[in-house]
């Protein structure tokens, strides 16, 4: 069996138990990572994780198969440039919606981010830069994801007032 046919096999038996076993492809994933911290993850899998939002709610949230499980296990794992790449490609798709889907922006907690881990994601960041590890590397990260959060924050707070003045 070739490397591509085994990848292939191990997609579709992944596809195929998912629904006896919602968390199979974060044990999977994990297994990976668990094997080799530097293993470029799947496609197939990482595509998993971030096509299972539906297309009705928003949020980094919902059944265990999520975009925040993948950034958690990004996190746990050093896995620190994807992790934050993650985070402003979600936070970018947020902030792009066309028009006619600004509303689910609207609605109050139609939004959740996994603050905590993001927090320590940056406490790691500094404590790599305190201990003289990938020093600009992890500046540059530290510089991305304070603009996203404060951007993210910037649009919370405006969706926020907008809410408050068209119920008044």
């Amino acid at each position: 069996m070739t490397v591509r046919e085994a990848g292939w096999w191990r997609r579709q038996r992944v596809e195929k138990y998912v629904g006896f076993h919602p968390r199979l492809p974060i044990i999977v994933a994990e297994t990976l990572l668990c094997a080799d911290p530097q293993i470029v993850l799947p496609l197939w899998l990482v595509h998993m994780f971030k096509s299972a939002r539906s297309e009705s709610t928003w949020g980094m949230t919902g059944n265990e198969l999520n975009s925040a499980s993948l950034f958690q296990l990004y996190v746990d794992y050093g896995r620190y440039a994807e992790a934050t790449n993650l985070l402003l490609e979600y936070i970018e798709s947020f902030a792009m919606l066309r028009p006619t889907d600004v509303i689910c922006r609207k609605r109050p907690s139609a939004i959740w981010l996994p603050y905590t881990a993001i927090e320590r994601l940056w406490c790691q960041l500094q404590e790599s830069i305190r201990l003289g590890h990938m020093i600009d590397q992890c500046e540059k990260l530290k510089k991305l994801l304070h603009g996203a959060l404060l951007n993210h924050l910037n649009l919370v707070k405006v969706d926020s007032d907008d809410v408050k003045s068209s119920a008044a």
